[in-house]
């Protein structure tokens, strides 16, 4: 167990994850026009590119708390957030899914729910294996 637990530190999961999300949101945002033509097909609308720049937006402030939990917050505190955080974000993927693949979303497909699942997955089980640990 120990061999797992020293490549599952909550600390670098939530600092990794919480960079990847500040990057993607603005990306998503900058990039809003392609996002929205991926996701919907060459007709898509100007109302598609505000979701696509909304949802970019979105994801900031919940990878600013991980990044800021991986940085600022030691022990048992680190361990919650950083499965809290998974299982807050995993869940809204559980909804969003079968939300946007019943409006044909593009980028609604099984592979993408297996990546954030497996990503997520790891991050909570960081944050359970060093849940019982002294302050850092």
């Amino acid at each position: 167990m120990d061999a797992i637990k020293q490549y599952m530190k909550p600390k670098w999961w939530l600092i990794v994850i919480g960079a990847l999300g500040v990057i993607t949101g603005v990306v998503n945002f900058a990039t809003a026009e392609d996002s929205a033509e991926m996701g919907w097909g060459e007709d898509y609308t100007a109302n598609d590119v505000f979701y696509e720049k909304a949802w970019g937006l979105s994801q900031l402030p919940i990878s600013i708390v991980a990044l800021v939990s991986g940085l600022m917050l030691t022990g048992r505190a680190r361990s919650i957030m950083a499965m809290t955080i998974s299982g807050g974000f995993w869940s809204s993927m559980l909804v969003l899914y079968p939300a946007g693949t019943d409006a044909g979303y593009g980028f609604m497909e099984i592979q993408m729910l297996v990546v954030i699942t497996v990503i997520m997955g790891g991050l909570f089980t960081s944050g359970y294996l060093h849940l019982e640990d002294e302050e850092e």
